[in-house]
């Protein structure tokens, strides 16, 4: 009886250190990833002004949002946040980088975009987080790239042979002349810590703020982006493929609806094969077809523009939006260049389960843990 008395003590103190922690700042240039039932978040950018990067602190933070959990995103809601600054010391202040789980025992790989001050503490940009031990790292990698830093440049991982592939990005900032914006292909082999490089023969222009899915077939998709050469957000008539598979670059014509050109976009793939594209920032402020959807099972990808049942969140950028089952999460960003600063604890909850109607709701609701008859349960549909 005793014992019993015990576990339900702990599991209350449990949900009470949830419900206890809620990040409190307004972040731009935050990283997201999903690993197993948390979504972790780390470092970003805490404005000052908001128009602008004056005055802005660089984060951090390191926290996640338990989406093992039913919540509620309504006003007054705590939503299951935990956190983890205990186990943070050794993170460097950052934004604008790549979150991915790749690695040994799907560790998660955080390259560093921008360094915060005092800057880099070794001048190696990666760190890993072993889900298990609850530590991060900063192991030294081999044959690095001439620029390790990369800032606004998503990675992607290919499970199979564990590698990290990251395209163009920023490089570092200061200094009267700063190096040019490259278009290479860097590779990471996350188990042995060596770097390689891509096939850039044919590679696109050199870009940053973009997105990278990497589809089935072993093709990454890459979408929006600010060039280099012009600062301008990318057209997405014309997609970018890089092939894994063979180091080689191809370009996706696209028909259908073509939404306007965009950078600081978020991009995640459904089972069924849809990229769905939420927010941007198109030159003068947020993307007004916020929600757009490329089909890419077609011979040709085709565009849509979102059919939404429901009322919106105001449109934004500097954000992340993370697939969790039928549910895309967005969290936090900035909602216009020309309005005020959003409230902190933004997070916004997309229902993608059907196709035609898409909806914004209130409520996150958890799949059922899969059993041997269902591999992939699905989450309820909302009422």
């Amino acid at each position: 009886m005793l014992f019993l008395c015990l576990i339900v003590i702990c599991l209350y103190f449990n949900e009470i250190t949830l419900a206890a922690f809620m990040p409190t700042n307004t972040v731009w240039g935050h990283s997201a990833v999903l690993s197993d039932t948390k979504i972790y978040f780390t470092g970003g950018l805490y404005p000052k002004n908001p128009n602008n990067f004056d005055g802005v602190t660089f984060s951090k933070e390191f926290f996640y949002l338990d989406v093992s959990k039913r919540f509620n995103n309504g006003v007054g809601e705590l939503l299951p946040w935990g956190d983890l600054s205990t186990v943070s010391q050794i993170l460097p202040t950052h934004s604008w980088s790549s979150f991915l789980t790749c690695g040994y025992n799907n560790n998660l790989i955080l390259n560093v975009g921008e360094f915060g001050p005092p800057g880099a503490p070794n001048g190696n940009s990666i760190f890993v987080y072993d889900i298990k031990s609850q530590q991060w790292s900063n192991p030294m990698t081999t044959n690095q790239p001439q620029y390790s830093i990369h800032s606004g440049s998503q990675t992607v991982c290919d499970i199979k042979t564990k590698k990290m592939y990251r395209f163009s990005g920023l490089p570092p900032p200061g200094g009267p002349n700063p190096p040019p914006i490259s278009n290479n292909v860097d590779i990471l082999d996350t188990w042995m810590l060596l770097w390689q490089l891509g096939n850039a023969a044919t590679a696109p222009e050199g870009r940053f703020d973009h997105t990278g899915t990497l589809l089935a077939n072993g093709y990454i998709v890459y979408i929006g982006g600010t060039l280099g050469s012009s600062g301008v957000p990318v057209d997405l008539s014309v997609l970018p493929l890089y092939s894994i598979t063979d180091d080689t670059w191809t370009t996706m014509n696209t028909t259908g609806y073509l939404p306007t050109p965009r950078a600081y976009n978020s991009a995640v793939l459904t089972e069924d094969g849809r990229i769905i594209v939420y927010g941007g920032f198109n030159g003068t402020g947020a993307a007004i077809d916020d929600l757009v959807i490329l089909d890419t099972t077609q011979p040709v990808f085709t565009w849509s523009r979102a059919y939404v049942s429901t009322a919106s969140p105001p449109s934004r950028f500097y954000h992340t939006a993370t697939l969790v089952g039928d549910y895309m999460i967005v969290a936090f960003g900035r909602n216009n260049i020309f309005l005020p600063l959003p409230q902190s604890n933004e997070v916004f909850i997309l229902y993608t389960g059907n196709q035609f109607d898409y909806q914004w709701v209130n409520e996150f609701i958890p799949a059922p843990k899969p059993n041997p008859k269902h591999k992939h349960p699905k989450n309820k549909a909302p009422n």
